[in-house]
């Protein structure tokens, strides 16, 4: 006798039964707003193409603006220089790799969206995808931005909201498998 879709009918039940804790469903809650409103945006990014020369001028010139008001207010001249740099960053990615950062940035957000619906429905290889999901925006921006143009802090930043993220996402799950356990005894 074949006992495989018995066990399969059992486990999906266990999960669809089983309470799912408030600070997962947050979590995926949070997840799922800002997936998808940015992928709105980078969508409409992608509708709309590269800014032309002049709103890029624009742009640099109202951040450029912003950042002397700072400097004069006392910001150090590394804050002008990591500006110089942000404004070069936008050059090379508007001018040059467009179309390329954008559509992986839309399968990032796609991996993402599969990871948060994988783990709605308690399935734990969502969480596989979200570390990869998390992992995705360093690696593309390493290999397709060239290394003096990139910018540490938010790689930084990135790596620890993802790192504490995925141990509350973590957390989550531990406590679904109690709840489930609880439920089959």
């Amino acid at each position: 006798m074949d006992y495989s879709n018995e066990t399969y009918v059992e486990n999906y039940t266990s999960i669809s039964t089983t309470k799912r804790p408030k600070l997962l469903s947050f979590l995926l809650l949070l997840s799922s707003i800002f997936i998808l409103s940015t992928l709105t945006a980078v969508t409409q990014r992608l509708i709309d193409g590269p800014m032309t020369e002049v709103q890029l001028e624009q742009e640099m010139s109202k951040l450029y603006g912003n950042t002397q008001v700072l400097v004069n207010q006392g910001a150090s001249n590394e804050f002008m220089q990591e500006t110089q740099l942000i404004v070069e960053n936008s050059r090379y990615i508007n001018n040059e790799i467009f179309y390329l950062s954008n559509v992986s940035l839309v399968a990032t957000l796609g991996i993402g969206l599969i990871s948060v619906f994988l783990m709605f429905f308690g399935f734990k290889i969502g969480l596989c995808f979200y570390l990869i999901y998390s992992m995705l925006p360093i690696i593309s921006t390493y290999l397709i931005t060239p290394s003096g143009l990139i910018l540490e802090t938010p790689i930084f930043i990135i790596a620890f909201t993802s790192a504490v993220l995925f141990f509350l996402y973590t957390i989550g799950f531990n406590k679904l498998d109690e709840n489930k356990k609880k439920a089959k005894s």
